[in-house]
């Protein structure tokens, strides 16, 4: 058997993917041997897909998996956008297989939809699946909520108030993702707080695609932010008063207004596209 030639043998193997046009650039990689110049991967992709560290702690397709995770989670990869093995592999210094095995695990966390013959897609979930998904939060945050009261109420209280300041920091400064990432904390905390550990692995099945619409969210309506800030405010009100009932009550409602806001944001971005 002759001897494997140093840089195209085992990527030459791998079937390559099919052209899409969603896909900036994927007419230059049409052949199984990938070019010894690699295509320099779209602005997009350099933001969510930066090289991994090679001294960073955990395995590698645990990084890049994170890596991908936290990029769909601030919106760097849109709901619905096509996800390239090749062009991520490229931008994180890595091969294909740690950005394949991610791109696994991140589909059993729901947040991609990987289609045969298609590809790799950022989950778009329709806006009956947004509103299975608050009525599923509904049941956990509330209940949650409950037990943070009973096990841990002065934790809960201090980083509700924490993360809604930094909300209102974020919104003064017009920093929308910055927003969204405090968002996700005041809710993180209610979960986590809960000090059930049953409870809380529930909650991070869809903690990915619950950050990733709040982000799809917050960025498109400017209007979201100053209720989201005053319903935070409201919620950590009643708790610090005991007034449980209330703030269960509040943050009931709160949630229940994710497909309202996820139905507004998708018209906001049709007009704006038109």
């Amino acid at each position: 058997m002759p001897p494997r030639s140093g840089t195209g043998s085992r990527r030459g193997a791998v079937p390559r993917p099919p052209a899409r046009a969603a896909l900036p650039g994927a007419d230059a990689m049409a052949g199984n041997a990938v070019p010894d110049a690699m295509p320099a991967p779209t602005k997009r992709a350099a933001r969510g897909a930066r090289a991994i560290p090679r001294d960073a702690p955990g395995s590698l397709t645990v990084r890049v998996t994170e890596r991908i995770r936290q990029a769909i989670q601030d919106g760097e990869y849109p709901l619905g956008e096509a996800l390239s093995e090749l062009k991520l592999a490229a931008a994180m210094g890595v091969s294909r297989t740690p950005v394949r095995e991610a791109l696994n695990a991140l589909q059993l966390q729901g947040l991609i939809d990987i289609r045969p013959q298609s590809g790799s897609f950022v989950f778009m979930p329709s806006e009956g699946n947004v509103g299975e998904l608050a009525e599923f939060r509904r049941v956990m945050e509330v209940t949650a909520l409950r037990f943070c009261f009973a096990r841990r109420r002065e934790e809960t209280l201090r980083e509700m108030r924490a993360a809604s300041d930094a909300m209102e920091r974020a919104r003064d400064a017009g920093d929308r993702l910055a927003i969204a990432r405090a968002d996700t904390a005041f809710h993180q905390c209610i979960a986590e707080n809960s000090a059930n550990e049953y409870l809380i692995e529930a909650y991070k099945l869809v903690s990915g695609r619950v950050a990733a619409l709040r982000t799809h969210n917050l960025a498109s309506l400017d209007s979201l932010h100053n209720k989201s800030i005053s319903e935070h405010r409201a919620i950590i009100a009643a708790f610090a008063k005991a007034d449980l009932e209330r703030a269960e009550a509040i943050l009931d409602e709160h949630i229940s207004r994710m497909r309202i806001g996820f139905r507004a944001a998708r018209r906001q971005q049709t007009t704006t596209a038109d």
